[in-house]
Parts: C-alpha cells; structure tokens; sequence
C-alpha cells in the first residue's frame, strides 16, 4: 500500500509541475517570439531503476521539459523596425555581459543610432557587433530579406540571421531570450528577414486549455487515490486497534 500511496503522490506532484507550465505558456500568449513548453513523463516501474533509484517504490516523474521551437504567425504592425524571421534561426542580441538568441524582432534606435530591444539588448551584426545606423529622422529605413539596413537608400548595417544545429541545446533566459552555452551560432542562410512585421506567441490557446483539464484531471484522480489510501490505512488501525 505504501508502494501505490507514493506512486499516486508522485504523479500528483508532477502534474503540479504540468500546469505550472501550461500556465507560464497561457501567460505568454501575447510575447512576441515566445516559444511554448512541453513536459513529458517517466515512469520507474521495474528493473534496476526501481530496486536502486526508487528502492522498490513505483513513482512517476517528469522526463524533461522541453521547448517547442515551431514558429508562431506573423502579424503585421507598419512599424519599420519591427522585424520577423521567415524560416530557422535568430536574431542575436546581447547586453553587458551576456549574448543571447531571439525571435522578438520589436526594435528601438537610442540616440546613438544603435538598434536595440525595449529591454536594452544591442542587436548584433553578421560580425558580431551592434547594429548602428546614421540619424534616421525623416529619412526611409528599409530592411531587406537578408537583413541590409538602408538608410535612404544606403546600406549601413545588418540585422544577421544566426541559427544552431541544436535548438534543443538553448536554455530559456526570460519570456524570448535563449542562451547558447554548448553550441555555436552561425550565419542563416535561408531565413528571410520580413520587415514591418513581428513573430507572435506559438501558444494554441485552445490547446492548451485542452492540455489544462486534462492535466487537472489526472491531479484529480491522483488525489482521490492519495484519499483512498489514507483511509484504507485509518481502517486498519482501527482494526488493529480492536484486536
């Protein structure tokens, strides 16, 4: 019986943790460039694993949760520093100390001329550096699909497209910024740059919401179990009490 009790609380625990995922998804439906998480499950049922890790207790856990890198729909907003990616890849950016990928093209120019994000973060060039463009005041900036930044007419800089063998290496640092430790950004080659244009959310609200009562309902029955096990075990006492 102690066996099963564990094994009900343990998935009760991590449909805990579930819906603490779906809720973060569910709260980023309107970040530009966010990417959803998944979370799948494993189950120490028998073999070694159960005798040594589990020591002979059934338990169920979360596997990993993993981030769904599919691209969200395009919306677009008129604003010319606004910039989406047709394909793989990234916008890279980076602030005092760190360097980081991203899909949220919403850009500023400070009164240096460098093109940032709202948060602060230089995007960065095809050679690593920010992207400084002349006073723009008045004048027409057009991007193009690979990136060129022209300034009535006069290519000055670029927004570069990066990409990684392995998106499943970047870990999350924020609502749509990625680290990269373990792998190397190199130049796209066939994304598109679309100006005037920003990547929204992958979150399906829908499924979601499908994904919530279901992952409710399974909490629920874990603790339904949990109750059936405690009161199997206030029986016997009282069992044991009348003997």
């Amino acid at each position: 019986m102690v066996s099963g009790k564990y094994s009900a609380l343990s998935g009760a625990v991590a449909r805990e943790q579930a819906m603490a995922t779906i809720s973060n998804n569910l709260a980023n439906i309107s970040t530009s460039g966010f990417k959803k998480d998944r979370v799948s499950f494993e189950a120490i049922l028998r073999g070694r694993q159960q005798v040594g890790d589990a020591r002979g207790v059934n338990f169920s856990r979360i596997r990993r949760i993993g981030t769904d890198f599919s691209p969200g729909a395009m919306r677009q907003t008129g604003n010319s520093l606004d910039l989406a990616i047709d394909g793989e890849g990234f916008f890279m950016v980076r602030d005092r100390n760190t360097t980081y990928l991203t899909r949220q093209g919403h850009f500023i120019v400070d009164q240096q001329g460098f093109i940032k994000t709202p948060a602060g973060h230089n995007l960065l060039d095809g050679g690593g550096g920010p992207v400084q463009i002349s006073d723009y005041s008045g004048k027409s900036v057009i991007i193009d699909n690979e990136g060129n930044i022209s300034v009535d007419g006069v290519v000055e800089s670029r927004a570069q497209v990066y990409m990684v063998d392995d998106p499943d290496q970047l870990k999350k640092a924020g609502h749509s910024l990625f680290t990269f430790d373990g792998t190397t950004p190199v130049p796209a080659t066939e994304s598109r740059v679309v100006q005037g244009h920003l990547e929204l959310s992958n979150v399906n609200m829908m499924e979601e919401m499908v994904l919530m009562m279901n992952t409710l309902r399974k909490y629920e029955a874990y603790h339904k179990a949990m109750k059936s096990y405690s009161t199997i075990g206030e029986k016997q006492s009282e069992l044991g009490t009348v003997a």
